[in-house]
């Protein structure tokens, strides 16, 4: 029966050995077909991936002419370039001042407030017009100063319309038909962005108190500040009049410099800033004055309060002293139950060494022994030795002269 059962054993497993070697046969012939097109794929992808590697990261800035996601304003400066406008994209301060010539117009959008007023000022005399795409107050103190913020237009409501005024006086009344000549073929533009007030303004909105507007020029029109900057990107620009708006605003000379400051235009110092300098003033004085504090603490709470005595170890004490020492705390706490466990335990273990009854023995053992060597009975001395609990002072006193009195009788036999 066991020859039988290995030999059906043994056929199996070489039915399951032959089955492995064949599909390990065929699956090597299928990769031997296709291995032609699994190594023309693995090519392609590391084409891909070469290409991926050595292609400049896109551009997805916001407002950016080569960004041609919705954010960016690709679409707005292609078109520019189809009309005969150069548009040229600076992302530093001296490519722009470089690329700036005379009667060129220069957008300008600094998202970051990267510039400092010193290089604000640079930008101010350029001889041509000047568009702030949703200027800061800083960039309109150095770039447009008769122009101030008036917070954020509304999004509810409908699209602001092409209509102009002039602000010189702060009451607002119709601008001539020459200062609102680019903004006119547009009709109306879609909500949002940031308002401002100045000299001129065009598709006004209702602010509750003086007029605001989302597109603002200087007397002359050298200035213009858009503070509707999303009509430019690729997502609004065909919305509405934004197209015709931008095209006029950007289009008025043969060149545009597209101008977005980036971090090469940072200021750096000559000399390298102390990490300190970047801490706020009160941080200097209030560190002094903690350490003052700690040191002060230390000095107070590590004083001695004498210098240290030498005393030979081990220190002998008598045991009278130990046992009077022990008496007062337990006087002075008034443990009286704690005095009589001591005073049993310790005439127990007397009573039990002089009769011979070992150091395990029971109290029960110790009261039959001593029953059986003096004239006592056993109910008194179980009570005696066992069962009475002092309440007061003077009972406890009475108590351990009673011990003493039975201890000296068994001891003196």
């Amino acid at each position: 029966m066991s020859q039988a059962t290995a030999a059906r054993a043994s056929a199996d497993n070489g039915e399951a050995s032959g089955e492995e070697q064949t599909a390990w046969s065929v699956a090597r012939q299928r990769l031997r077909r296709w291995s032609f097109w699994l190594l023309l794929g693995v090519l392609l992808i590391a084409a891909v991936l070469v290409q991926l590697l050595r292609s400049p990261p896109a551009d997805r800035e916001d407002l950016s002419p080569a960004n041609p996601a919705p954010n960016g304003a690709m679409a707005v400066a292609e078109v520019l370039r189809q009309q005969g406008v150069e548009v040229i994209a600076t992302d530093s301060l001296d490519e722009t001042l470089g690329a700036l010539a005379d009667g060129s117009t220069l957008l300008f959008h600094d998202a970051n407030s990267y510039l400092e007023p010193e290089q604000l000022a640079r930008l101010s005399d350029h001889g041509g017009r000047t568009v702030l795409v949703r200027p800061g107050f800083q960039q309109l103190q150095e770039l447009a100063p008769e122009v101030t913020a008036a917070g954020r237009v509304p999004e509810e409501g409908g699209p602001l319309t092409a209509e102009c005024m002039t602000n010189d006086d702060g009451a607002g009344s119709p601008a001539p038909d020459e200062q609102d000549s680019d903004t006119q073929p547009a009709g109306s533009i879609t909500r949002g962005g940031l308002g401002y007030r100045g000299p001129v303004m065009c598709f006004t909105f209702d602010t509750g108190a003086e007029p605001a507007a989302s597109y603002v020029t200087s007397a002359d029109g050298g200035t213009v500040v858009l503070g509707a900057g999303h009509i430019l990107s690729n997502e609004e620009i065909v919305n509405r009049g934004n197209a015709a708006l931008a095209l006029n605003t950007l289009g008025s000379a043969d060149r545009l410099v597209w101008y977005r400051p980036s971090l090469s235009d940072l200021a750096v110092p000559e000399e390298p800033q102390s990490p300190l300098a970047l801490l706020p003033a009160w941080v200097t004085p209030v560190t002094l004055w903690l350490l003052a504090v700690g040191v002060l603490t230390m000095l107070w709470q590590g004083r001695r309060l004498g210098k240290l005595i030498q005393e030979p170890l081990p220190v002998v004490v008598p045991a009278a002293e130990t046992a009077a020492g022990r008496a007062r705390l337990y006087q002075d706490s008034k443990s009286i139950r704690r005095a009589a466990a001591n005073l049993r335990a310790a005439t127990l273990t007397r009573l039990a060494a002089k009769l011979r009854l070992g150091a395990g023995s029971s109290a029960a053992a110790v009261v039959d022994a001593v029953a059986r060597r003096s004239n006592r009975p056993a109910v008194e001395l179980d009570r005696l030795l066992r069962t009475y609990l002092p309440e007061s002072e003077s009972q406890l006193v009475d108590w351990a002269q009673n011990l003493h009195s039975l201890e000296k009788e068994i001891l003196d036999q």
